[in-house]
């Protein structure tokens, strides 16, 4: 399941409109790992075989059956000029690192 509002699919639908030919569907994956955890991204794409398809507030978003497994379901809001894309529920030890000291 994807929880948005109607605010944040109303941004996505002018990229979309803007980027015609690129995909109608909002693709959600994990775009890089970091001391907080990992950080992820949105893309225009189409539904491909082996994706999980889930609709929110009209509009569709996908995400590879093993991204799904891993991660469940995501929330998605535009703040301030950008997206906002976090799992509801952070998998256990994803959360960041407690070891590195790099950040100190």
């Amino acid at each position: 399941m994807i929880k948005t509002n109607q605010e944040t699919v109303n941004e996505i639908k002018k990229i979309i409109e803007a980027n015609l030919g690129q995909g109608d569907c909002v693709r959600i994956y994990l775009a890089g790992m970091g001391c907080s955890g990992p950080s992820f991204g949105l893309a225009l794409d189409d539904k491909k075989d082996g994706d999980e398809f889930f609709e929110s507030e009209g509009q569709g978003f996908v995400m590879q059956k093993s991204f799904y497994e891993q991660f469940g379901d995501f929330i998605i809001e535009y703040q301030d000029g950008g997206y906002v894309v976090q799992p509801e529920q952070m998998p256990e030890g994803m959360g960041g690192c407690s070891t590195c000291a790099g950040c100190q």
